[in-house]
């Protein structure tokens, strides 16, 4: 259970930050959201990560 919910982790970041970045493309968001929002995708992947290893 614990690995299917780490892959999980994993897709929703690795699917949200290129949507972020067209949304901003298109949108336009503040800049200091796309840092914020890139330390909280590695934050979120690396616990995914260590979800699937154990």
């Amino acid at each position: 259970m614990k690995q299917q919910i780490g892959v999980f982790l994993q897709m929703v970041v690795l699917s949200a930050l290129p949507a972020l970045i067209a949304y901003q493309l298109f949108f336009g968001i503040p800049l200091i959201v796309m840092p914020a929002c890139l330390l909280a995708g590695v934050l979120v992947f690396s616990v995914g990560t260590r979800l699937r290893e154990h």
